[in-house]
């Protein structure tokens, strides 16, 4: 790289640098003030755009104010439950989950509190919603009440469940029960749903009619469900890698679970549906024979924005119920199990179908490592493997990181000896390319016959890389989304894999790309590249010379690229980086050891050692 380059590029940085300094703080509170204040007058457009009460829900259904719903909830009774698991606040009137904290994650903040999935905006986590008209209106207005206002099954008492049950009647006609049980030491929430019939004739209202195919009930979850964010994602506004994925999902038991089914599949009885993030689901499991469909709907806010925290704020996974006969002072009862928690295979293998344990649901469906998942989850299994024996997954990656390049050297092997023979060839590829500077078609000919002659594969560097490619995008989307790695430290400064590490905080911050921490690793990871380069820089061909500046540039593009990225990828990055200069130079201290060995005459034979022809030199060439 020339001088000029040189002094372009540290002058670039310094510009940066001092504009950050003078000028980045100072906007950043301008932006902070401009947010906050958007924010507020999109409340109050929200609030006086809602002062007529007869709103519509997604189903066009005549439903009362969102904004007085929110009010009832904000004022309403509470009852918590407290396991070893998790911490539930149910709102008691409208019978409605309305915190629902994991005590085993903390949240990202630097609070350090317990991470609650279910955002404050969301209004119907587990609220039942009757597909009659005036059935639910009726609903709308009656009040629920709770047997009891605590459950605590985390302490050192024998129990090892406990349950809550909230109590209405709709009407002269309907009495509803939800009765909520919980474990000690489970994920997951059993919710049996019971329906009375108080009158002397059968309940029409919940029947299928011919009229009205969708009568019945849904079981809603949203909307909206806590992103996750990191804390440089929630300082600048980002959404985070994985926000495309998160909202609603819903498995039928064929293919993967998806966010929105075909129309076939509309009226196929799915196995569960919920919302999940890129760590975390909530997850609806009817009992298999209810025939429950999913339906995603877009449902509005209560007045108040939800903040950038929550992923799809506006998407809600409901579980359709269709008719169902219910006799003259009869009852029925309908079964869920109710899963919120990590999206961890091994939990999630373990939990069963409410009343049906025989039958297979698929939980572990809801995580998606994308088109190379087979792949993905065989090194998942070798990587909780290498956990369990060094109980650190910062060491499993390396160690996993090793395994690959093991399992793939007689692959880069043979890459390095087709790229040691086209170097070998670059004196007479460039003599061919000073002859036909004029003519490609004669080059492109005359190359291939070089080439031919000396029994060179132009594509052997490359062909034996292919078949890596699988393994690096399975690794991409496995070390950035396995839930093993959230919050798993490694060694002193970094502490979580799943987040960038952090040395100290910076006093201003580089715009566009959002740099205002120190980080280790990714400055590791740009020093190992340039190394790699320097030693793939003595066998790989002589490139263009714009070709050569464009490459020299990538250490320092790798280090923005990978600055923000979790730290359990950037250190497999680095590894791998080191392992392939290491690689390289045995490589290539051994390949020009046999040159030398095969250019010399053996010493206890009269007869020289047979090796291959030496390439023609250009001036030979000329000669002849």
């Amino acid at each position: 790289m020339g001088q000029r380059y040189i002094l372009a590029l540290v002058l670039m940085i310094v510009v940066m640098f001092a504009w950050s300094l003078f000028f980045g703080n100072r906007l950043s509170k301008q932006r902070t003030a401009q947010k906050e204040g958007q924010t507020s007058e999109q409340a109050r457009e929200t609030q006086s755009s809602r002062g007529d009460k007869n709103v519509t829900d997604a189903d066009g259904q005549h439903s009362t104010d969102e904004i007085e719903r929110y009010s009832q909830i904000e004022q309403s009774t509470e009852a918590h439950v407290s396991t070893e698991r998790y911490e539930i606040t149910f709102a008691v009137e409208p019978a409605i989950a309305k915190s629902w904290a994991l005590k085993t994650y903390q949240n990202r903040s630097e609070t350090g509190e317990f991470l609650n999935l279910i955002p404050s905006t969301s209004l119907n986590w587990l609220a039942v919603q009757f597909s009659h008209p005036q059935l639910q209106i009726d609903a709308m207005r009656a009040a629920w009440t709770a047997n009891k206002s605590e459950v605590n099954l985390s302490g050192e008492g024998p129990e090892m469940e406990d349950s809550i049950t909230f109590t209405t009647q709709i009407g002269d006609n309907l009495k509803v029960s939800k009765e909520f049980t919980f474990y000690r030491d489970s994920y997951y929430v059993d919710l049996e749903l019971r329906f009375q019939n108080l009158l002397d004739e059968t309940l029409s209202v919940l029947q299928v009619t011919n009229e009205n195919q969708e009568n019945g009930y849904k079981l809603r979850c949203g909307p909206g469900i806590d992103a996750d964010l990191l804390l440089h994602e929630q300082k600048h506004g980002g959404k985070g890698r994985w926000g495309k994925s998160a909202g609603a999902k819903a498995y039928t038991g064929v293919g993967k679970a998806e966010k929105e089914l075909g129309d076939s599949q509309l009226r196929e009885a799915v196995l569960w549906a919920g919302l999940n993030n890129n760590y975390f689901a909530a997850l609806m499991i009817p009992q298999p024979g209810l025939n429950a469909r999913y339906r995603l709907e877009e449902l509005k806010d209560n007045g108040t924005p939800p903040t950038s925290n929550v992923a799809a704020p506006t998407e809600s996974a409901s579980l359709m119920i269709p008719g169902f006969p219910l006799e003259a002072n009869s009852r029925q009862t309908h079964t869920f199990r109710i899963y919120v928690g990590p999206k961890d295979a091994a939990i999630l293998k373990q939990v069963q179908a409410p009343v049906s344990p025989e039958t297979p649901i698929g939980l572990s469906k809801i995580i998606d490592f994308g088109f190379f998942w087979p792949v993905a989850w065989a090194l998942l299994w070798l990587l909780n493997g290498l956990h369990g024996i060094f109980r650190n997954y910062g060491v499993a990656i390396i160690l996993l990181t090793a395994l690959v390049k093991v399992v793939s050297y007689p692959l880069t092997h043979k890459g390095h000896k087709s790229m040691k023979e086209m170097q070998k060839l670059q004196p007479l590829i460039t003599e061919l390319r000073e002859k036909y500077r004029d003519d490609p078609q004669k080059l492109n000919k005359a190359t291939m016959r070089l080439y031919k002659e000396h029994g060179v594969n132009p594509l052997g560097g490359c062909i034996p890389y292919l078949p890596q490619i699988p393994i690096f995008i399975a690794l991409f989307s496995l070390l950035g989304s396995a839930v093993e790695l959230r919050g798993a430290p490694f060694l002193l400064w970094i502490n979580d894999l799943s987040a960038p590490d952090a040395i100290m905080a910076l006093p201003f911050t580089i715009p566009l790309v959002n740099i205002d921490t120190l980080r280790l690793l990714p400055l590791l990871n740009g020093l190992t590249t340039w190394l790699q380069q320097k030693v793939m820089g003595n066998m790989t061909p002589v490139t263009d010379n714009m070709q050569a500046k464009i490459m020299q540039f990538m250490p320092l593009i790798f280090v923005f690229l990978f600055y923000n990225w979790a730290s359990g990828f950037v250190l497999y990055w680095l590894c791998n980086n080191v392992f392939t200069v290491a690689q390289q130079y045995l490589q290539s201290r051994g390949s020009n050891g046999a040159d030398e060995a095969t250019e010399k005459p053996a010493a206890s034979t009269k007869a020289p050692v047979t090796s291959k022809k030496p390439l023609p030199s250009p001036k030979q060439k000329r000669k002849k």
